[in-house]
């Protein structure tokens, strides 16, 4: 790879925060973890039955390289039935995490330098994606004042000749903002290709569960198992493509891939066979922990000004503390042993931001939370 790709390459910020908050655990010292967004709920056990059960069938080798049938239309289906849209499995192919299905989707989509237009906060690995990709990124900023919703009018004269994809993650990490069925419908119609990154789909606790294929079926899907459903170490994703692109994507997938883990396939199956009721709980439990967190950040003057509907994350304006996020996250970890993520890994115009994740037990959300009125009483 050209040296120059990779000496312009950002790091991953909140990895290297994590990385020092386990150093200073070694030592002994108690970290309140806030940064990652990783779920601490236990993985369902209709998940680990299959899994138990695909090992002792020794169901263990490799898979069809689209992935297993019965897990591509258990997908379909709940697609269907969470968002009335109709797609055939063999629109579905099974990735390593929704990382591979994100690597895929822009593989098939960029030719080199084309345009790609980032919804900006984004998810910090596209605009990497696309540099490594041969792709030109093109940032599109949207605000707090907005509630985070894509300015369409602003979004068409961004849009040149170059301009041939456009990211977008809704509901979105790092703002917890679903675009609404207004705009989803708007950029439909700019006659772009998209990838809709939809991982935090049904982690939504104020609106019906949608997708981008509602407005616009030759969209590429990403999602994958990792947040709704806890298992994020199962490596285990999809894509959903046009019928005319499965092919190319399906020989991408063999020569980079060769198929999913398989293990991980079978259980997955077993996520579509929670009980209903385990699903609104869990999402209860999320919506206090969100309703909780902005009600402490108000109280410890540091109110969210907007209003977050879906995911397990918020994201604080902290410029009147310090601009660059990444000195203010280390301090914070330094002093009060809190890990937060921060704002530059989700875009340049972010770096006096921080993102809080709420995906943790609500004993450590309380905990972090003081730690963090704590710094901002003692130390700014």
């Amino acid at each position: 790879m050209n040296s120059n790709i990779l000496e312009a390459i950002e790091p991953f910020y909140v990895m290297e925060i994590l990385e020092q908050a386990q150093k200073y655990e070694k030592k002994g010292i108690n970290v309140s973890h806030l940064e990652i967004g990783e779920p601490t709920e236990k993985i369902n056990n209709a998940i680990k039955d299959r899994a138990i059960k695909a090992i002792s069938n020794n169901q263990d080798r490799y898979t069809h390289s689209l992935g297993l049938q019965a897990l591509r239309i258990a997908i379909a289906a709940n697609y269907k039935k969470n968002t009335g849209v109709n797609i055939s499995e063999d629109r579905v192919v099974i990735t390593t995490g929704s990382s591979g299905a994100i690597i895929l989707g822009l593989l098939s989509s960029l030719e080199d330098k084309d345009e790609v237009i980032l919804i900006e906060p984004y998810y910090p690995c596209y605009p990497q994606l696309v540099k490594i990709f041969g792709g030109r990124v093109k940032l599109f900023t949207t605000h707090s004042v907005d509630n985070y919703q894509i300015n369409i009018k602003k979004l068409r004269k961004a849009i040149t000749k170059r301009t041939k994809l456009i990211v977008i993650n809704s509901p979105s990490n790092p703002s917890g903002v679903t675009q609404s069925e207004e705009v989803l419908k708007s950029i439909a119609n700019l006659g772009i290709k998209v990838i809709s990154d939809e991982i935090y789909q049904e982690l939504n606790y104020e609106y019906k569960v949608d997708t981008m294929l509602n407005y616009k079926d030759d969209a590429i899907i990403v999602n994958g198992f990792a947040k709704f459903y806890s298992m994020t170490g199962w490596r285990l994703g999809y894509l959903i493509a046009p019928k005319t692109m499965i092919r190319n994507i399906q020989k991408l997938q063999q020569n980079m891939f060769i198929c999913a883990p398989t293990i991980s396939q079978h259980s997955a199956i077993g996520a579509f066979e929670i009980d209903n009721l385990e699903i609104e709980r869990m999402k209860r439990d999320y919506k206090a922990k969100r309703d909780f967190i902005i009600k402490r950040l108000d109280d410890i003057g540091m109110p969210i000004d907007y209003s977050p509907d879906s995911t397990f994350y918020v994201i604080c304006n902290m410029e009147k503390f310090k601009k660059n996020s990444l000195d203010l996250s280390l301090d914070i970890l330094d002093k009060v042993g809190l890990a937060v993520a921060p704002g530059r890994d989700f875009g340049p115009n972010y770096d006096k931001y921080i993102r809080l994740s709420y995906a943790s037990s609500m004993e450590n959300l309380k905990e972090g939370l003081e730690k963090l009125n704590k710094y901002i009483s003692e130390y700014t």
